[in-house]
């Protein structure tokens, strides 16, 4: 087992560092991000392999690995009588200097999978655990501890990343359920501050008010849609008071100052900064 030194532990950091704005650099893509991690946990601790297990029922599945690795993505493995399985009970990271010797693992599991030392460390989705990460070496007693801490550090690293790229995932997935409510609904959406400013609507919305140029409609303050300025205020106050309006009939002002009837429903909805008030609504002409 090699021996570490002062120096070792500041160079082992400033490479960890580095590899953490690699890592952080793929947080769009959370299957790239892990293969970067994997790469980047067996360059540092010099193992033979590297590999992401993710929680899936009661077992572990390979997502990532690096080097020479048998174990391919989406292999299962049990969670029960491992390494990776003690490490989530305990919320802690694991060693093992020899699989022959050690109890905690499944020493078959790990000679088909070329494993003889490793270290495991849980990766958090909050605080509730949700995989591991892994180093492997195909000799015994290879790693030392400051590789245990190396792979601690990093499993804390990439858990933060795996959070933050799911949750780019989430807005994503939320911005394309918004933007197809708007761009696919026979009803005219649109979206408009309380001071006025109107911020988006739909094609529908746009033709409902008799406008063909979107930067035309852009360019209009909330109060120019409405016959009298007293309607929108009066609109507003209600909204304030009941935070939503469903089936309300009112007339809107068409670009060449004609009125249209229709059918409104809007509700007041929290700003891009959350410090700032909505409106998010449809309009249906009748």
């Amino acid at each position: 087992m090699r021996m570490s030194s002062t120096l070792d532990l500041a160079t082992r950091l400033s490479v960890i560092v580095e590899a953490q704005q690699q890592i952080l650099a793929h947080v769009t893509d959370p299957a790239e991000l892990m293969n970067v991690a994997v790469r980047q946990t067996q360059r540092i601790t010099d193992g033979d392999g590297a590999a992401i297990e993710e929680v899936e029922g009661g077992e572990l599945v390979y997502r990532a690995v690096s080097g020479r690795a048998v174990a391919g993505p989406s292999l299962r493995l049990p969670i029960d009588n491992s390494l990776s399985g003690a490490a989530l009970h305990r919320v802690r990271s694991l060693r093992c200097d020899d699989v022959e010797t050690d109890k905690r693992v499944d020493a078959e599991a790990c000679r088909k999978l070329g494993i003889r030392s490793m270290i495991v460390a849980p990766l958090m989705h909050g605080d509730a655990p949700s995989g591991v990460l892994q180093t492997f070496s195909e000799q015994p007693k290879f790693f030392d501890d400051l590789d245990s801490y190396s792979v601690e550090l990093l499993a804390g690293m990439i858990s933060v990343a795996l959070m933050l790229a799911a949750e780019f995932r989430r807005r994503q997935a939320s911005e394309e359920r918004y933007r197809l409510l708007f761009e696919k609904n026979v009803a005219g959406v649109f979206r408009t501050t309380r001071d006025g400013r109107i911020l988006d609507f739909n094609d529908a919305f746009a033709a409902y008010l008799g406008y063909d140029s979107r930067d035309e409609l852009l360019a209009q303050q909330s109060w120019d849609l409405y016959p009298q300025r007293s309607d929108r205020e009066q609109l507003l106050s209600r909204l304030l008071r009941e935070q939503a309006i469903t089936n309300l009939a009112l007339h809107l002002k068409k670009k060449d100052g004609s009125d249209v009837h229709g059918i409104m429903n809007v509700g007041i909805i929290p700003g891009d900064t959350g410090d700032e008030l909505q409106l998010l609504g449809t309009f249906v002409p009748g």
